[in-house]
């Protein structure tokens, strides 16, 4: 939607000095208080703080030193990352007033390559929606069709970097919260294998199905990121080693050609809306027949694993809820509400219960993956909603749940595996995605694979 340059590109030239990082972050402030007025994606903007690191990395420059491969790219940051110094609310009414005391790894492994935060975007509160607004910050927008959601939990980057304003947002993913923004704004959410992206430090995530990361308009872009920010953190006891071949690296070295690919619409049973199957089921042929691949059948069929889901949830929605103050907790939304309720009715068989449930699905899914070596399905099953909500409560005909609405998704936060949105084409009058999931720890292959379609099918449309 916009000719602003992307995270790659900027890096480039800024440190080749063929761009000022000042010039390049000071057109990001400018596109934010232009455009953001119609979208809310931003929640705090610390102009001063993001000209000031600019300007540090032109010194740099000058001096002859190498800033890094984010030198001077705009960054917006998930308010769910904490930044020191910058307002920490999450979303919520009861931390409103809460700052910062430190800074997420993520983040400063950003800053550590050379990017420039310029402010927090919005989350639903605590990122427990699929569209983002909460009581404190209001709505945030589709830039493609300002009457839509952008998606959620991290529907404030999703806008942010939909519409131009920067390059490059950071992200959670904690049952699509990547992905579902990504699908619904054309762009790229990947989430890594479960510990890809180190969470530290104060990541209670005590679900173990929470990943970060970041959405970008290409997939080098988010490689790049990907490649400064990943690596084992003593503050995230999941995090994993950098792979021994960059991401940026690997996406020009997979060969995808004889590939087992499987593409299912519903993962054995999900609904799914006829317009969207459509779009991207041309969308996974045209994957399939352009790079080689040989197409497989999916034969995968996965139990309904919501209950299992919000049960590992609870208590990580009740750490946030359990020393709030009494008077503000009936301003806390209805959904983050029921899980506190949740929390006061948890036992030790349910906690089992949901334990096993996991378990059966990543013994159907090990077993899948001896079939094939590529799923493919769509990113998102409804078309983009309203930007106020609620969430679907029926897709194709039939009635679905909070996690019925999510049922492409979640499974794969549940089982650790890797999974990208690249956009697939429109549905609906918004972008929807294609969903490539490969094995743990094959992260390498699905970015490949996403750089492959990509190629194939580049976006925006022409």
């Amino acid at each position: 939607m916009s000719a602003a340059r992307d995270a790659v590109e900027t890096a480039e030239l800024v440190r080749t000095g063929a761009l000022a990082a000042r010039d390049a972050v000071a057109a990001a402030l400018e596109r934010i208080a232009r455009l953001d007025r119609n979208l809310g994606a931003f929640v705090h903007v610390d102009a001063d703080g993001a000209l000031d690191r600019a300007a540090a990395i032109d010194a740099k420059v000058a001096r002859g030193e190498d800033p890094g491969p984010l030198a001077g790219v705009p960054l917006a940051v998930k308010e769910l990352h904490a930044v020191a110094g910058w307002p920490y609310a999450m979303g919520s009414v009861l931390h409103a007033d809460r700052v910062a005391d430190h800074t997420s790894t993520i983040v400063a492994r950003a800053v550590a390559a050379g990017a420039v935060p310029v402010g927090l975007t919005a989350s639903p509160e605590f990122g427990r929606a699929s569209f983002t607004a909460s009581v404190l910050h209001g709505v945030t927008r589709n830039p493609h069709a300002p009457e839509l959601t952008p998606g959620g939990s991290s529907g404030g980057s999703a806008a942010a970097v939909a519409s131009g304003m920067v390059p490059i947002g950071t992200g959670t993913d904690g049952a699509g919260s990547l992905r579902i923004p990504a699908s619904y704004c054309g762009l790229v959410g990947f989430k890594g294998t479960y510990g890809r992206v180190p969470r530290g430090p104060r990541h209670r995530g005590t679900a173990e199905n929470d990943h970060y990361g970041v959405l970008t308009r290409t997939v080098r872009d988010t490689a790049r990121f990907l490649d400064c920010v990943c690596g084992t953190d003593e503050y995230d006891r999941a995090s994993l080693p950098a792979p021994p071949v960059p991401f940026e690296t690997a996406l020009d070295r997979e060969d995808l050609r004889g590939l087992r690919v499987a593409w299912s619409p519903d993962l054995g049973g999900a609904p799914c809306d006829p317009e969207v199957a459509a779009v991207v089921g041309d969308a996974a042929k045209a994957f399939i027949a352009g790079t080689g691949a040989r197409e497989v059948p999916a034969g995968v069929r996965l139990e309904s694993c919501g209950a299992a889901f919000r049960t590992l949830s609870v208590p990580d929605v009740h750490a946030e809820l359990r020393n709030a103050p009494a008077d503000r907790l009936g301003s806390v939304h209805p959904t983050v509400r029921r899980y506190g309720d949740a929390a006061q009715a948890l036992d030790a068989d349910a906690l089992v219960d949901a334990h096993e449930a996991r378990a059966r699905l990543v013994e159907v899914l090990a077993e899948a993956f001896g079939r094939f070596d590529l799923l493919l399905t769509p990113a998102t099953q409804a078309p983009a909603f309203a930007a106020e909500g609620p969430m679907p409560t029926e897709i194709a005909g039939r009635p679905v749940d909070h996690w019925g609405a999510l049922a492409v998704t979640f499974p794969f936060n549940l089982s650790g595996h890797p999974a990208v949105s690249v956009p697939a084409g429109w549905a609906g009058g918004a972008p929807t995605g294609l969903q490539i999931v490969g094995r743990r720890h094959e992260d390498a292959r699905v970015l490949a694979a996403a750089a492959a379609f990509e190629r194939l099918r580049p976006w925006p449309a022409a």
